[in-house]
């Protein structure tokens, strides 16, 4: 059985083209995900092959302004705060959203703060970061030395050797064991790159973090969900528990012991069920799935998503398969990825 999808290219106030992508049924509760730094959306196209997502949630991936399918204007205004709530705001009137829960991985989680800034309180039903930054500002407390001595290296046109060579340590930090995730994740974890100038524009661009502390005192529902070893934190200044419990009175902190950065890859079934449990808990609807909170780690190490559909496009509903460290994938010529 397939999943229905929807793939619209919107256009945002200021001409840029956002690319979006709907998956499921719109009578779900609406969930808006959203990816990190120089990603695009085919990156959760693996957590997005399970069935049980599209039961309990209808899905829209949209790829941010500069970012993969979208448009990608290069001044420094096309960059400020309010255009990317006003691309969020494209994406709730094409697809009809409601209070959806915004779910954002990594410094897409940023985004949650434009919203908050710029568009009606009460806009969205509640925040899910996967490993998550609040703004750009807190990147610098946040990020592991390692990588912190990376950045400067993507947002410089200067050595094509020093960007690729940056690029490289920020694709490895992605996980917590990088030497045994399959090429192809590689790959599309690598292969949305964006050119230097845009990533010195998303990573310098101004945000107005305060408006986030005061929609988290006055209700605003954040969960946090962090691996225990995740190279674009380890080492850090300060974890994003102790950064956003102080402001949010309605708060979680979920733990994954032994994972790393990209979440949605290493540990789908985990993440699923935690999207599941508490978009359904902030649109004040039962579910069934498991509790999502317990921290052992099982004995793989990386899920593997070679199954999944053509990037871009609803995955297919078969199970996602995992991808031990030390195992050896096997080949499909028929799958997109080239993995089973």
């Amino acid at each position: 059985m397939s999943v229905s999808s929807t793939v619209k290219l919107l256009q945002s106030p200021d001409g840029t083209t956002i690319f979006a992508e709907a998956t499921g049924d719109p009578k779900n509760v609406h969930v808006v995900l959203v990816s990190g730094l120089s990603l695009s959306g085919c990156v959760f196209d693996g957590m997005c092959a399970d069935q049980r997502l599209f039961d309990a949630l209808y899905i829209v991936r949209y790829d941010l302004r500069g970012h993969g399918r979208s448009g990608k204007p290069d001044t420094a205004e096309a960059y400020e705060s309010k255009m990317f709530a006003a691309d969020f705001k494209t994406v709730m009137d094409a697809f009809k959203l409601h209070r959806p829960v915004f779910v954002g991985w990594s410094l897409g989680a940023a985004v949650a703060t434009d919203v908050v800034t710029h568009l009606p309180p009460h806009t969205l039903s509640g925040i899910i970061y996967l490993a998550g930054v609040p703004d750009t500002t807190t990147v610098d407390v946040m990020a592991a030395p390692a990588l912190k001595a990376a950045l400067p290296g993507l947002m410089s046109a200067d050595s094509v050797a020093s960007f690729t060579a940056s690029a490289d340590i920020f694709v490895d930090a992605c996980f917590s064991h990088p030497d045994a995730v399959p090429y192809a994740v590689r790959c599309v974890h690598a292969g949305h790159r964006l050119s230097a100038d845009i990533m010195h524009l998303s990573l310098t661009r101004p945000m107005a973090l305060e408006n986030l502390w005061k929609a988290g005192k006055d209700g605003l529902p954040l969960v946090c969900v962090q691996g225990t070893d995740d190279g674009h934190r380890a080492g850090s200044a300060k974890s994003v528990d102790e950064i956003m419990h102080p402001h949010f009175t309605n708060y979680e902190m979920i733990w994954l012991e032994g994972r790393g950065h990209a979440l949605h890859a290493e540990c789908p079934n985990k993440i699923v069920q935690i999207l599941i449990k508490y978009s359904n808990k902030f649109a004040g609807k039962a579910n069934s799935v498991e509790d999502p909170r317990p921290t052992r780690p099982t004995s793989t190490d990386i899920d593997q998503v070679g199954r999944a559909a053509q990037c871009g496009h609803a995955a297919a509903s078969e199970p996602v398969t995992e991808f031990a460290p030390g195992a050896e994938a096997q080949y499909d010529p028929n799958s997109v990825h080239g993995f089973s």
